[in-house]
């Protein structure tokens, strides 16, 4: 009986997912814009993502028109409790809204491997300044992997907003 109880209890302890990502999650994904929340005023998207034993490097590379370019890095140990603190010089995704990165100028990244390594769950907070002071933000992002390898799926909910966002990605 004690067996059993204790197979039990290590059932209900042990993470879902796994231990680590699929395989093919490590690569340059492209932005189908189509199919995707709108990014404005970026006109594309690029991603890649390298995995290694205790860390996950996303880097986004977003560009509007030929001229305007611009990248960040999110690193992130996906252990579902260590918190990696990320340097940040603009959140991409409102600059043109007069709305800065407040605070200590980093992003506070918590991350972990769901259903069997194929969904990357990120966290992340910061603090935005704006005219009205600095204002905390949450993201929850979730980078889902197709069955076959070939299209990564992003949603996003942030705080800051009330709908979802969507965005697809092919491999390159």
């Amino acid at each position: 009986m004690l067996a059993v109880c204790l197979g039990i209890l290590a059932a209900v302890e042990t993470p879902l997912g796994g231990a680590g990502p699929s395989p093919g999650f490590a690569g340059t994904w492209k932005l189908d814009v189509a199919r995707s929340t709108p990014i404005r005023p970026w006109d594309q998207e690029s991603m890649t993502i390298t995995v290694n034993s205790d860390k996950v490097v996303i880097v986004r590379n977003l560009a509007w028109g030929a001229d305007r370019k611009a990248s960040d890095t999110t690193t992130v140990k996906p252990d579902g409790a260590t918190s990696t603190a990320n340097p940040v010089g603009y959140w991409l995704d409102t600059w043109y809204t007069n709305v800065y990165i407040g605070g200590d100028h980093q992003k506070h990244v918590t991350g972990e491997w769901l259903d069997a390594g194929r969904v990357l769950k990120i966290e992340s907070t910061f603090r935005l300044e704006a005219q009205q002071g600095d204002h905390p933000v949450h993201l929850y992002d979730e980078y889902r992997l197709s069955a076959d390898g070939h299209t990564l799926k992003q949603y996003e909910l942030r705080s800051t907003r009330d709908q979802p966002m969507v965005y697809f990605f092919t491999r390159e």
